[in-house]
């Protein structure tokens, strides 16, 4: 990732970027192409790390065709790419009218946290002590690489987020549960973009989740004389930080949020 993407200093001001529907391409980070990757892929990629972080914040316009410029691919992979997000409610196509990132749905929030909270609660209390030793290896690698990246200056807050769901996907690798892992992440996404947006404003302490997952890899490791009450408090406590700043959240960025009903659900 290149220097600047997704980082910043300590103190340093956080983005105030264009909202409104004013078009973000000029905002946009340019993230380096890897030589397997197609360009749909590619196109995709950086969308979804410009929307998680801000640079393209909700209610902006996103206008295919000078993303593809920026970019310099041409117009169908953006536009496969823009039709991706749609399926997963990150933007908005409006016919006749345009595109725009969609605002952030919070029932569509609260039912990927409901969901994660509930399945991770379950899966932590069969597993605890019982998770392969190949797999406690594997979860203590990885907060090796998230205290690394802790210590990084600046703190490259997307890595830090992607070592996260890195972890929690060990856990459910190793549980046998890959397949409910990728469904979990599918409900997710207004989830995640509240997760990312507690960490690019400066809402929540990234150290928070480190120390949490030192205490989830040791009750994997060796178990846990919590109840199943106990674990599904510590899990959501974990999982969802945001509600102890949710209302900050929404005072100052009121025009980010959609509390009407999921895209696709019955009125």
């Amino acid at each position: 990732m290149p220097a600047g993407a997704g980082t910043f200093e300590e103190g340093e001001a956080r983005p105030a970027p264009k909202r409104g529907g004013s078009d973000v391409s000029d905002e946009m980070v340019v993230l380096p192409k890897s030589e397997d990757e197609t360009s749909l892929d590619y196109a995709y990629r950086v969308l979804r790390y410009n929307i998680l972080m801000y640079k393209m914040p909700p209610g902006a316009q996103l206008r295919e065709t000078a993303v593809a410029q920026k970019l310099g691919l041409s117009k169908m992979p953006v536009h496969q790419a823009v039709g991706r997000l749609r399926e997963q409610l990150l933007v908005d196509v409006v016919p006749q009218s345009g595109t725009n990132i969609s605002r952030i749905n919070v029932s569509a929030m609260r039912q990927g946290s409901l969901l994660r909270t509930d399945v991770e609660a379950q899966t932590l209390f069969r597993m605890a002590g019982r998770l392969p030793s190949s797999y406690i290896v594997r979860l203590s690698e990885c907060l090796d690489e998230q205290r690394r990246t802790l210590e990084a200056t600046p703190l490259d807050i997307f890595r830090l987020a992607s070592l996260d769901d890195e972890f929690h996907r060990i856990v459910f690798e190793g549980s046998g549960l890959e397949f409910t892992w990728r469904m979990v992440r599918a409900a997710s996404t207004h989830y995640d973009r509240v997760r990312f947006m507690g960490l690019v404003y400066g809402f929540d302490d990234p150290y928070t989740f480190y120390r949490d997952h030192e205490d989830l890899a040791k009750r994997l490791a060796f178990g846990t004389r919590l109840t199943k009450d106990q674990l599904y408090t510590f899990i959501y406590g974990h999982l969802n930080h945001f509600v102890d700043f949710w209302d900050q959240m929404v005072e100052q960025h009121p025009d980010y949020f959609d509390f009407g009903p999921v895209p696709g659900d019955a009125v």
